[in-house]
């Protein structure tokens, strides 16, 4: 789907687009989301160079994701999408900076764009000015982006304390985790771990980005203004990162704790099937004694032999239990 911004005051808002007409002038962003052959015709014939496809958004080496082409950037970086609806995933989008325009290619649907585009729209945003270029547009949907970064983190954070709150509580009488209760911790925190990877990989994509395009704003390009916001946003993206190994140190130690607290379990369990073997062991003993029925044992005549046997194996399961409990070891 195309979906063309025409700056309208202090506003972007969306217009129709009549592809076998071309785009029209005025455009200031073209958002290209799961494109058709035909819209990806006509951007390419809006800009006069290629752009690229799905799978050249996937290469990884950095001549692929930034480079120049007859005065047009092309910058791809994968950015975090779908976390808000609880099935997060990363994908890659490309940014290009053709003149005055700003043109996005991507294949997923991240909030931060429905976000930006929502802000665009009402006047007095702050961002829409007359002398706003593609630059201008670029480093405000950057800036929204990483703003959504901040507020998942946030979540994260607020579940990672949830976590932590669950396995360090020490509530009066409150009856120790199991193994259905561990088996949902470390199923959390494994889900926790594995979506700060992600979000850890899309800073990093950001802020390289960021790098880039700083190197060329310092040979001339950008007004003051854009390279102060950049510098901004870079600082804010390595802050960002810096939170993110905090979290998976946090989420490191926690799962270090459960593995450690299932381990305790597991001895403790071990333990009393211990004490109750070393316990048993000695009546064991003498029912098995007693039980030969030999002619010469003298017990087997008494009168009292039976409760005499019985007690002996009472006394001798209660003695070991008597010493463990001097020991501490119950």
């Amino acid at each position: 789907m195309l979906t063309a911004y025409l700056r309208e005051g202090e506003c972007l808002l969306p217009a129709s687009v009549d592809l076998q007409a071309g785009i029209m002038d005025g455009v200031a962003w073209i958002d290209l989301n799961t494109p058709t052959k035909e819209e990806e015709s006509a951007v390419e014939r809006m800009l006069g160079v290629g752009i690229p496809n799905r799978e050249e958004m996937r290469e990884i080496e950095e001549s692929s994701r930034f480079y120049t082409e007859n005065g047009v950037q092309f910058m791809t970086v994968s950015i975090l999408h779908s976390s808000h609806v609880g099935s997060p995933g990363i994908a890659p989008i490309t940014f290009i900076l053709a003149g005055n325009r700003l043109v996005t290619l991507r294949y997923s649907d991240p909030k931060a764009f429905m976000q930006f585009v929502a802000r665009v729209a009402k006047p007095g945003n702050g961002l829409i000015a007359p002398k706003c270029d593609a630059n201008w547009l670029f480093l405000g949907l950057i800036e929204a982006i990483t703003d959504r970064i901040a507020d998942i983190l946030e979540n994260v954070a607020s579940g990672i304390d949830d976590t932590s709150s669950m396995l360090f509580s020490t509530e009066p009488g409150g009856r120790p985790m199991g193994t259905p209760a561990f088996r949902e911790a470390l199923r959390s925190i494994g889900k926790e771990g594995a979506f700060l990877s992600k979000v850890r990989e899309s800073l990093a994509g950001i802020n390289r980005m960021l790098v880039y395009l700083s190197a060329g704003a310092t040979n001339g390009k950008g007004t003051k203004e854009s390279r102060a916001w950049m510098k901004s946003l870079e600082r804010d993206t390595q802050s960002l990162n810096d939170y993110v190994g905090f979290l998976s140190n946090k989420i490191t130690f926690l799962l270090d704790t459960v593995v450690g607290l299932v381990s305790v379990e597991q001895n403790a369990i071990i333990k009393i099937f211990s004490v109750a073997a070393v316990v048993f062991m000695p009546p064991t003993l003498i029912a098995s004694i007693y039980g030969m029925n030999f002619h010469n044992m003298p017990e087997l005549s008494w009168l009292v032999g039976y409760p005499y046997a019985l007690g002996l194996m009472v006394v001798s399961a209660m003695l070991p239990i008597f010493y463990f409990r001097r020991k501490g070891w119950l």
